[in-house]
């Protein structure tokens, strides 16, 4: 349950946001991918949560880097899907919750340079991306279980995670920032979330918006909240519900006066969970995307690439029947 009460961090300094070219590129293009990938894709169970979920140690999780090893991966071909599918922009978490970086970051070893596949998954999707005029927008976790200074010092935190902003806007010139895990509605009451989620202090967002609107004008940038856009962020971004609704328990129904967007699941779960697996139909799909679309709002789909390095067989067949129906759309 949220909480009826709740404050936000301060974000009335920030001074800049998206251009407007890079805005209208976003909501104009009105579709997007989005992916959930990196160490728990190798998961028998649980979900993109089961380090925390499981309080996994973490020297017991960094041995997935030696599993990993996604001898499939063609960024090429992920490209090339998108093209098919319609897609304008691709999501990919740059970070997620457990700290494992996708590219070869600076200040940290917890990277899939130093796994058994070794190679830069953002660089190279980065670069099929651009051939192709695909934005890249970036999922990135505020949250870190695993970076020893979220818990115990704060500021060298907000100085890290800045700096890994703004390594990925330096080095990709992204077209957006989503970012994760700061809810300032969400109690954090089960036991031990605090010690796994809990911020140390502020988080710097205003800081952090303008730099990024400072190296990459034209990049969008929100942040899955669940409360109303903060000055700085560019878009109001939904979780598994409409824009305005609030079905699933943790969303905002205030409608904030910033653009819109609605994220939505290809299949049962975010990320790889063949326990769970449910793909939906092209038919339900695109039904969902046009209510989106009827609200003004952009839609973004997102699939769980497998630890092979593939897009599942049948998330790749759904995403080809809509970029068809797409294409019908577009033609009429």
């Amino acid at each position: 349950m949220t909480k009826s009460d709740y404050e936000v961090e301060d974000t009335s300094g920030a001074a800049l946001a998206a251009s407007a070219d890079g805005l209208r590129r976003f909501t104009e293009g009105g579709i997007g991918l989005s992916a959930h990938w990196g160490l728990y894709a190798l998961s028998t169970r649980d979900t993109e949560w089961i380090y925390y979920n499981e309080r996994i140690g973490y020297q017991t999780y960094r041995r997935r880097m030696a599993q990993f090893n996604p001898t499939r991966f063609c960024a090429a071909e992920w490209a090339d899907l998108m093209v098919e599918a319609g897609m304008k922009f691709f999501v990919i978490t740059s970070k997620h919750h457990d700290g494992f970086c996708l590219w070869d970051a600076d200040g940290t070893d917890f990277k899939v340079t130093n796994t058994a596949f070794k190679r830069d998954i953002l660089d190279e999707l980065s670069e099929a991306l651009h051939e192709r005029q695909i934005g890249l927008h970036f999922y990135y976790s505020l949250v870190d279980w695993t970076h020893r200074s979220y818990r115990s010092d704060w500021p060298a935190y907000v100085a890290y995670y800045q700096g890994q902003v703004r390594e990925l806007c330096r080095r990709f010139a992204p077209a957006g920032f989503a970012f994760d895990g700061y809810w300032p509605r969400f109690p954090l009451e089960e036991d031990g979330m605090a010690e796994y989620f809990a911020a140390g202090g502020a988080w710097d967002l205003a800081g952090t918006y303008d730099l990024i609107h400072e190296l990459c004008p034209d990049a969008v940038v929100a942040n899955n909240s669940h409360v109303p856009p903060l000055r700085g962020e560019d878009y109001q971004l939904w979780e598994l519900d409409l824009p305005g609704e609030n079905t699933i328990g943790f969303n905002c129904t205030e409608v904030g006066d910033k653009a819109t967007a609605s994220w939505w699941n290809l299949n049962a779960g975010w990320s790889y969970q063949p326990w769970h697996h449910a793909v939906k139909s092209a038919e339900e799909i695109f039904a969902t995307y046009q209510t989106v679309r009827s609200r003004g709002a952009v839609f973004i789909l997102n699939v769980g690439p497998r630890p092979f390095g593939d897009i599942h067989p049948q998330e790749q067949q759904v995403l080809r029947e809509i970029g068809g129906r797409l294409g019908g759309v577009n033609r009429c």
